[in-house]
């Protein structure tokens, strides 16, 4: 969704994860770190992909004790200003 204050909320898109296959694979379980992964966004009106989005899955069982779940900083990075300079040469005008 696009969350803004204006025209009001819109869907972007959305993809399916197939949970339950991944829950039962045992390959999946013997990985440690989860591979990363880039899912298309699709819109119900388009066939094109609206988007992209990284993720990872991890699936704990409700038993797990909350201190065994590793937290990942997911903030985005601070904004950085930058200059740009551009010089043009020998230009000519016909």
């Amino acid at each position: 969704m696009d969350y803004d204050d204006i025209f009001g909320d819109d869907l972007i898109g959305e993809t399916i994860i197939d949970l339950e296959d991944r829950y039962f694979s045992s390959d999946w379980y013997s990985i440690k770190d989860k591979p990363i992964e880039y899912r298309q966004l699709y819109h119900p009106s388009s066939t094109i992909p609206q988007g992209t989005i990284k993720l990872w899955v991890d699936i704990f069982p409700l038993s797990t004790p909350a201190n065994l779940i590793k937290e990942y900083d997911i903030s985005p990075k601070p904004t950085e200003d930058f200059e740009i300079r551009v010089a043009v040469y020998g230009t000519s005008f016909e």
